[in-house]
């Protein structure tokens, strides 16, 4: 009887661990794919004016330029390179970090919980 409970304990720990897994890779593609427009690329940084302005190329070619209300502390020296993010079709839509930055840790949480509840099926009971 004991043997029989640990077998169906082992089936659902690696159940629950394979679902979840699964379940956080869709979760990490399916954002990823959300922000698939958006670019990486580097701007340079203008001062002037007493106003702060991050001007960068968009993927069509085009010099684009936003105004940057809350730079670090200090900013950067004007010329300076500044990584940016932006939409592809909407340039005014920008970030400084990375939108599905977090993207990256759901896929590594739930391929490491997919393969433990793939491996723990095979645990003698």
């Amino acid at each position: 009887m004991a043997e029989l409970s640990a077998m169906v304990l082992i089936k659902v720990i690696s159940t629950a661990c394979t679902t979840t897994g699964v379940a956080l890779l869709v979760a990490a593609l399916l954002v990823r794919c959300c922000y698939a427009w958006w670019v990486k690329t580097a701007a340079i940084h203008v001062h002037d004016d007493e106003r702060h302005r991050l001007r960068w190329h968009t993927n069509r070619y085009e010099l684009h330029e936003e105004f940057w209300p809350h730079p670090p502390e200090p900013p950067p020296p004007p010329g300076a390179e500044v990584i940016v993010y932006y939409h592809a079709h909407d340039p005014a839509r920008w970030s400084l970090t990375d939108p599905a930055r977090w993207t990256r840790f759901l896929a590594v949480v739930g391929v490491l919980l997919a393969a433990t509840g793939f491996l723990v099926r095979f645990l003698p009971a």
